[in-house]
């Protein structure tokens, strides 16, 4: 099961803000797989897979990327302009 945003969120941020990309989405598509990825032709494969279940397909894993890459950027413009708001509230009091 695909962890939600909020739980995303939990658990790829560190000391660094939001952390996303690869490894982040094969966490997120296939908690507690064991794997080992690759790169052919300028695409990410998985070359091990121990787990039952069947492996995030090409697809499964470009829509987690972007889903990844879209949450780590909305919490870059919140953290950019979080400031600015509370400096435009002040100003229009």
């Amino acid at each position: 099961m695909k962890l939600t945003i909020e739980e995303t969120i939990k658990a790829y941020t560190n000391e660094n803000g939001f952390a996303w990309g690869t490894d982040t989405v094969m966490k997120s598509l296939a908690p507690n797989a064991s794997f080992d990825l690759g790169v052919s032709n300028g695409t990410f494969t998985i070359d091990r897979w121990e787990r039952k279940l069947p492996k995030p397909t090409a697809q499964e894993r470009k829509y987690e990327y972007i889903r990844q890459k879209t949450i780590a950027e909305c919490l870059k413009y919140i953290k950019e302009n979080t400031g600015f708001r509370g400096l435009i509230k002040k100003l229009l009091k």
